[in-house]
């Protein structure tokens, strides 16, 4: 469930800063849509992209507002602009925004304990749980590793915000308090109970209340759960070829549900309803004849930058948009892109990506929705479109698109490890290998035995069951029934005579991150 980092190499590549090169001016950022429009269809059509949602608003006004290609392969459901799509962390701004306006009624600081507001909260050391602080709920310096703990939320789940904030104890940090950056979603998953301990009504009930509806926004909900009812919705799509993700013919997959992680990746909005975010942040809160949905100051606190993600020597030729910096603000990231300031975040759960950017000093803003793991698609949009606006066309974002694609592809086709030529049998018989295991954060998994072989089960994840088979010894390999779930090597410690230690770890080096099989430790459950 990323959002400034990746999700399974989708969003590789995507960066984000700018080369001063010399522009091409010639056209109007303002009126001449076409040219966004050919940028848009071309690269549809380059990387098979099923549909997509577009919004662009210049000067304050929409200028593009409209859906592409089918919501699902094989279906004839056009997108249109009141379509549907998962945003993902996208929605992590929408969380910030929320705990502003609480500040703003002075309800709240940015500065205050955590444990002011929800007393129950605990990280793994407790100088931590003293001094974590609102503001650092956001901005991904928790000293936790990158997307530790998503396991109690993604896939889906049936863990409680309760059982979940209850697990973070148990969370071995990988570095110090406040040192380095590591993106992470669980602690946005607190920031929304933040917000619902202050405000008395849920950090859902809030969002409508306090966000869409002075908006205006009339066509998104807040979580998966409230899209009951709902049929112009778009479906997600994923390249998933055998053990092999990000390669295959794109297909149609299950959608996520998360209604637990809502404030970290669960709005469910249109490309018409997120003209309306855009306006709003470009104005810096002001609403047209509608007073404010924020103030300016809060504007400002949000999108200044908390926590240095990368630096680098800045753009080059064959990488233009290498940024000098990148920093993250409260539920945004914040770099540098052809020398202009860029607010921007990515999103992605399983089969869709989705990006907003903004460019303050040009008054523009735009958001792309898809229905596929596509990252060619996105990082060809997010810069050519930025670039467009600039009345620029001297980067051909597409083609350089294409050859990362291709690039990560085949890298995806050679990183699997390779089972020992000559495999080691189990040392026990398999009956001593099933029972209850137990991890202090997560909870609890089943391994049965299955006809001849044993099977395994995620206790609180539905999704996540299917056989183990034997890889090497005590080394087992999952086969998730759901193939949209990365696999992983399952090892057993023994003590010759029964199980005492079970562990794990992707079996792909480039699983998604959230995907933390690494940081579980389970123990046998005795009876």
């Amino acid at each position: 469930m990323s959002g400034f980092l990746t999700r399974r190499g989708t969003l590789a590549g995507l960066g984000g800063a700018g080369a001063l090169l010399t522009a091409r001016p010639g056209w109007s950022a303002e009126t001449d849509v076409s040219r966004y429009e050919s940028l848009i269809t071309r690269t549809m059509e380059a990387f098979g992209q099923p549909g997509l949602g577009v919004a662009i608003v210049h000067h304050g006004k929409p200028i593009l507002v409209k859906g592409y290609g089918v919501r699902r392969l094989g279906a004839p459901e056009p997108v249109d602009e009141a379509t549907l799509f998962s945003i993902a962390s996208n929605s992590k701004a929408y969380t910030a925004a929320s705990l502003a306006l609480l500040v703003e009624a002075g309800k709240l600081g940015w500065d205050d304990p955590v444990v002011k507001h929800l007393p129950e909260f605990a990280m793994y050391d407790p100088y931590v749980t003293a001094h974590m602080t609102v503001r650092d709920l956001l901005v991904h310096r928790s000293g936790l590793s990158l997307g530790q703990g998503d396991l109690m939320i993604w896939p889906s789940t049936s863990h409680t915000t309760a059982e979940l904030i209850a697990g973070l104890r148990y969370l071995k940090p990988a570095r110090e308090f406040r040192y380095g950056y590591a993106y992470d979603n669980v602690l946005y998953v607190v920031a929304g109970e933040v917000v619902a301990r202050v405000s008395g009504m849920s950090w859902e009930d809030f969002v409508v209340s306090r966000i869409f509806q002075p908006l205006g926004m009339t066509d998104s909900v807040p979580s998966f759960d409230r899209l009951v009812g709902k049929t112009n919705v778009a479906s997600p799509h994923a390249r998933v070829s055998g053990p092999v993700r990000g390669v295959g013919p794109l297909s149609p997959i299950k959608s996520d549900d998360f209604r637990n992680a809502s404030p970290a990746a669960g709005l469910q909005v249109s490309a018409r309803d997120s003209v309306k975010w855009i306006q709003a942040q470009l104005a810096r809160g002001a609403l047209p004849r509608r007073g404010r949905l924020f103030s300016k100051a809060s504007s400002e606190e949000m999108w200044k930058g908390q926590t240095i993600v990368a630096e680098s020597e800045g753009p080059t030729a064959d990488d233009p948009n290498r940024a000098f910096v990148y920093l993250y603000a409260l539920g945004w990231g914040v770099s540098d892109f052809r020398g202009r300031k860029l607010i921007s975040h990515t999103g992605a759960v399983s089969g869709q990506i989705s990006v907003t950017c903004l460019l303050p000093t040009e008054n523009f803003g735009f958001t792309v929705w898809t229905n596929a793991e596509e990252g060619g698609v996105l990082r060809t949009l997010r810069y050519g479109l930025l670039d467009l606006a600039l009345g620029r066309d001297d980067y051909d974002w597409l083609e350089t698109s294409r050859k990362r694609q291709a690039k990560l592809a085949a890298d995806n086709t050679v990183a699997l490890p390779a089972r020992p030529r000559k495999p080691a049998a189990p040392s026990l018989p398999l009956s001593a290998y099933a029972g209850v295991y137990r991890d202090p954060w997560y909870g609890t998994v089943t391994i049965t035995t299955d006809g001849d072989g044993l099977a395994l089960s995620f206790d609180k994840s539905h999704n996540m069951s299917g056989p183990l088979e034997p890889w090497d010894g005590e080394v087992f390999k999952t086969r998730f029934t759901n193939r949209n779930i990365e696999d992983a090597l399952v090892t057993f410690e023994t003590d010759g005579k029964t199980v005492t230690r079970m562990t794990m770890k992707p079996y792909s080096p480039s699983a998604d991150f959230s995907f933390d099989y690494q940081d579980l430790d389970f123990r046998p459950q005795r009876p």
